[in-house]
């Protein structure tokens, strides 16, 4: 927050801004009233490109890494996280599916092929070797860092060693082109691999893509319960962030929007916009929901997101349902050792048959987990068909073993 307002000092920025809101706002007038927590608007699939700044090879995270956070993006985003049991039954009612969903980009801004990562050797940033938000520098050739993709094509995401105690930082609807984007540690990135606690599920960058939809802190940045405001009428007041391992009982305000009526609700620490540790975060809230779709189609450089040349499947409206969503398999192609992603909210018992290039089952598991490892070492080189068989219908995946 303090880089925003920093950045609001810019006369021109300002004025972008201020038109970014404004827009958001007519466009929340005229449709948030047929948004519901599960529906009301198209599925939106939004291309992303992650550039991966390292200074040793410790830093230099794996793509594995990187999908398990693009997982977890897609799971916090539809609301199919594992997690959403636990949400207390007074926001459950309240807790929105955004339609929302995002997937690394198949194409270079060049029209080549990509795996939707870029990974620069670097000295480090301005400051001791560290990137921070104030020099920018992790989005910048010319500092250290890497200059990101077209932003009306992609969602930049940078990952890098930040300044020690910051997590991530995230740029709001209508500022800069050039710097468009997310940043986030490379130990608060993903769900493996680097990732340190208590900032292991991914939810930072949750949190921070949040900010780039236009969402703000659900406490209003201000210490207070009667100044502030995060724009959103169904996130409770709180005086601050909430800073804890899901004290689900705290109720640090009783004056409330109007449409909560006559009831008092505790403060919704389970919210991404919380600065809750990631065991406690799983939802957003409906009136959130809105908010997001209101940036993503009043901003001029979010909406071209939908049409985006980034060859990313399913940009902008989806088909009809498909199970075959709820699956990421990585890496592919592979070696034979295959990690299965799966986030639907079913049950994750389900049979896998591994089928071969002339329609042969050649192999056969049973899935007991949302994530789980399948050995296909043994198999000859070649493409295989991984068909699920679930509580959610069947799907099917192609992977590569060379």
């Amino acid at each position: 927050m303090p880089v925003y307002e920093q950045h609001r000092q810019d006369p021109a920025t300002q004025q972008r801004m201020n038109m970014a809101q404004a827009a958001a706002r007519n466009w929340h007038q005229n449709h948030a009233g047929n948004i519901t927590r599960s529906s009301g608007s198209a599925l939106i699939t939004i291309p992303v490109v992650v550039h991966v700044l390292y200074k040793d090879a410790s830093q230099n995270i794996s793509d594995q890494q990187i999908q398990s956070q693009i997982a977890v993006l897609n799971q916090d985003y539809r609301r199919l996280n594992a997690d959403t049991s636990n949400t207390v039954s007074i926001f459950d009612t309240i807790a929105a599916d955004a339609q929302i969903e995002f997937c690394l980009a198949g194409l270079d801004p060049q029209g080549n092929p990509t795996n939707g990562i870029t990974r620069t050797s670097t000295a480090g940033g301005q400051f001791l070797g560290y990137f921070s938000p104030f020099f920018e520098d992790a989005k910048y050739d010319s500092l250290g860092g890497k200059n990101a993709w077209p932003t009306d094509q992609y969602l930049n995401i940078w990952v890098c060693e930040l300044f020690p105690g910051l997590l991530g930082y995230a740029q709001f609807p209508g500022d800069a082109a050039a710097s468009d984007g997310v940043v986030v540690t490379y130990t608060a990135f993903g769900t493996m691999g680097t990732v340190t606690a208590p900032s292991t599920l991914g939810r930072t960058t949750t949190h921070e893509v949040g900010h780039w939809l236009g969402l703000y802190h659900i406490w209003g940045d201000d210490n207070d319960c009667t100044t502030g405001s995060d724009s959103v009428y169904d996130t409770p007041n709180a005086t601050s962030a909430s800073q804890s391992d899901c004290q689900v009982a705290r109720n640090s305000c009783s004056n409330e929007d109007p449409w909560w009526g006559s009831i008092d609700p505790t403060d919704n620490v389970q919210n991404y916009m919380d600065y809750s540790n990631d065991s406690c975060m799983n939802m957003f809230t409906l009136g959130q929901k809105a908010r997001m779709l209101s940036f993503l189609y009043g901003d001029p450089r979010r909406l071209a997101l939908f049409t985006s040349p980034a060859g990313c499947a399913a940009v902008g409206v989806q088909e009809p349902f498909s199970y075959d969503r709820y699956f990421s398999l990585y890496p592919n192609p592979s070696n034979g050792q295959i990690t299965v992603s799966y986030f639907g909210t079913w049950n994750s018992a389900m049979q896998v048959e591994v089928i071969d290039a002339t329609g042969r089952i050649a192999q056969t598991y049973q899935a007991n987990a949302y994530n789980y490892t399948l050995d296909l070492s043994g198999l000859a080189k070649g493409i295989y068909t991984l068909r699920f068989i679930g509580e959610g219908g069947a799907a099917a995946k192609r992977v590569v073993i060379q």
